[in-house]
């Protein structure tokens, strides 16, 4: 399948324009960098990810401003799925310059206890139970001890309380719904009746790291993403020579600043999923870069090209329609994760859109360029003279 056949296009006669675009672009994306930095995710920054679900959905400036009240400064509070604002997430950072023990590592604990209302909040202290945070080993304590019930019966009940709030989107909405489970006793309903209600919301997940383990985490991801660019530079230097391994880092370099640039600017959170992305970016940008520059040494040794520029224009103008394609449908499912993915994949999907664009555009109009820089300074090969037609591509050379 071909979408353009025969094309001519002379791109190495727009290097200038097109370097010079680049330039200001990982300028300004350097620029962005450093006034508005990269916004760390708990797992690089530390800290606490906790995610609630109410039964109403609150206002997130209440919630935020509750949270800050309670201590915590650097929180942010965001909704969070497909659920009109009833679930939101909130992550507070941990400085790193803490020592380990002057830590509260119960940050799920002191999050709810900032969100709940004063009357929730006396209710539970007078030993009423929140169905909608109390644990299965909580309930089932509560059930033996109180509601005189035997183990077995308790530790069903709680069981079934927890599974079907777990499938009930997390939370029960009302105590109606709660009493007209299956399997529970008259002894249960009444102990529960008196006992226990339903709070506003529930805990649907927490998660919490250590900075020191954030530290050790964006290092390693860090020396990943840095192993990637130098074992890229080993391979080309293998494959083709020096200078052609130069040209794909520098093009790698290049598509990494820029989407760390667009990444920055949109405001999303680094997390490791994030790094994924980087390294799947890097791995599909030195592709198309190896595809053009393996055409380019087939058609210099077998077309004996006395300019490298021809043999460059030559060899993109034969891969342009396996460029489009391959970027044109690898396009399309990443837009679908973009679009039907959910939020928690955003992020991910975001870097590699704005990866396939810089990474099909440096294979062209940065790593060739580059190419010539080299041999006209360093190389053997000219790249001057008159300009020549050129050369209409003979038989197809696999790549």
């Amino acid at each position: 399948m071909r979408i353009l056949q025969d094309t001519r296009i002379d791109f190495m006669a727009s290097r200038t324009l097109a370097l010079t675009i680049s330039l200001l672009l990982v300028v300004a994306s350097v620029g962005i960098l450093s006034t508005r930095g990269i916004k760390k995710g708990v797992e690089f920054a530390g800290g606490a990810h906790v995610i609630l679900r109410y039964v109403d959905p609150p206002q997130i400036e209440t919630v935020r401003k509750l949270v800050i009240e309670a201590g915590l400064s650097g929180s942010s509070v965001t909704a969070f799925g497909d659920t009109g604002g009833a679930e939101i997430v909130i992550r507070v950072p941990l400085p790193e310059s803490e020592k380990e023990g002057e830590r509260d590592r119960d940050q799920a604990a002191k999050i709810v206890e900032a969100l709940r209302p004063p009357e929730i909040a006396d209710r539970i202290a007078q030993g009423f139970l929140d169905l909608n945070v109390a644990d299965q080993v909580t309930l089932e304590k509560h059930l033996v001890a109180e509601a005189g019930l035997d183990e077995v019966t308790a530790t069903a009940i709680a069981e079934t309380l927890s599974t079907q709030r777990r499938e009930n989107n997390g939370v029960f909405t009302t105590m109606e719904d709660v009493l007209a489970l299956d399997g529970m006793t008259e002894e249960a309903k009444s102990y529960l009746q008196s006992h226990a209600f339903v709070g506003p919301f529930a805990l649907r997940g927490q998660e919490f790291i250590e900075a020191s383990i954030s530290g050790e985490m964006r290092d390693k991801a860090v020396f990943a993403i840095l192993g990637a660019l130098i074992g890229m530079l080993i391979y080309i230097w293998i494959r083709f020579k020096f200078e052609w391994g130069l040209a794909a880092i520098v093009a790698l370099v290049h598509d990494t600043v820029i989407t760390l640039g667009a990444f920055s600017l949109a405001g999303m959170e680094a997390n490791l999923p994030v790094v994924a992305a980087f390294m799947t970016l890097v791995g599909y940008s030195v592709n198309d870069t190896i595809v053009v520059f393996d055409r380019v040494r087939e058609n210099l040794r077998d077309r004996g090209s006395s300019k490298l520029s021809e043999g460059i224009n030559l060899s993109i103008n034969q891969n342009l329609s396996r460029t489009l394609i391959t970027s044109l449908t690898t396009l399309l499912a990443v837009a679908a994760l973009f679009f039907l993915g959910g939020p928690v994949i955003h992020p991910f999907a975001f870097i590699l859109i704005i990866g396939i664009f810089v990474g099909t555009y440096s294979s062209i109009f940065i790593a060739s360029p580059i190419l010539l820089i080299w041999q006209r300074f360093f190389g053997g090969r000219s790249t001057d003279g008159p300009r020549s037609k050129m050369p209409r591509s003979g038989k197809r050379v696999s790549s």
